[in-house]
Parts: structure tokens; C-alpha cells; sequence
């Protein structure tokens, strides 16, 4: 009689045990700031996500998640864990109004690439100014 106690004890413990906190534990919260070269404040950011060079992907199972807009020089998304490319070009509507083009590049290869592991992270990427896109 006892064995049978313990074992549906046992049984109920890992059952229960299986809920919530497993899925919670394969997804980052991540924070992408986004830093020009003379350290100008971004009001929006947009990425073009028309083009091939535009991409956050898992290199552990491929999978790609949209770009958030960015606001305030910070976008936030949910990714599973694992190591990741990150590259776009975008938009950058600056504080005094003005537009310009910006390409995020440095984490786009694996030598380069990023690990998210922690429940919640934040990455820093410095943007390369293209060109002035229009004027105020």
C-alpha cells in the first residue's frame, strides 16, 4: 500500500512539475539598442524588411523573427534561445526630424554571432549611416 502512495505521489509531482516553467525557459526577452556613430538619438526606426540582407535568425534551427520598431533607439522581441545573425538596413527618423539610412552588420556572420541565453538580453548595435534620406 505504501509503494502505491508513494508512486502516485511520485506520478502527481512530475506531472505538475512539467507545467509553465519549461516553455518560459527556451524564450529570451530581448532588447535591441541601437546606436549611431555620433551617438544621435533615434525617435523611429523602421527595418526594410524587403530585403534578402534583412534578418534575425536562430543559426541553431533557422528559424527568423520580424524586427520590431524601433522607438526611442530600443525595439523588443521574443526569441527562443540559441545563437544568432542579426543584419538590416532601416530608416532612422532622428530628433531634429531629419531621415536617414542606417545598416546593422556586425553580428550578420557566425564569427560574429550573438548567444542568448538569459531570460532577458540586451544588445547594443552600432549602425553604419548610409546616406542622408531626406531633410527635415
Amino acid at each position: 500500500m505504501r509503494l502505491k502512495i508513494f508512486s502516485t505521489c511520485l506520478l502527481l509531482f512530475a506531472a505538475t512539475s512539467c507545467d509553465k516553467m519549461e516553455t518560459d525557459t527556451l524564450f529570451c526577452n530581448l532588447t535591441l539598442s541601437a546606436s549611431l556613430p555620433d551617438g544621435a538619438a533615434i525617435v523611429r526606426m523602421e527595418v526594410d524588411k524587403s530585403l534578402e540582407s534583412t534578418y534575425i535568425r536562430n543559426i541553431n534551427n533557422r528559424m527568423e523573427y520580424d524586427f520590431p520598431v524601433f522607438v526611442n533607439n530600443k525595439g523588443t522581441l521574443r526569441v527562443q534561445k540559441g545563437v544568432y545573425l542579426i543584419s538590416f538596413d532601416a530608416k532612422a527618423t532622428l530628433q531634429d526630424g531629419s531621415i536617414v539610412s542606417v545598416r546593422s552588420s556586425e553580428h550578420s556572420n557566425a564569427e560574429r554571432a550573438v548567444t542568448l541565453l538569459g531570460e532577458r538580453e540586451e544588445i547594443t548595435l552600432n549602425l553604419t549611416l548610409l546616406d542622408l534620406a531626406s531633410g527635415k
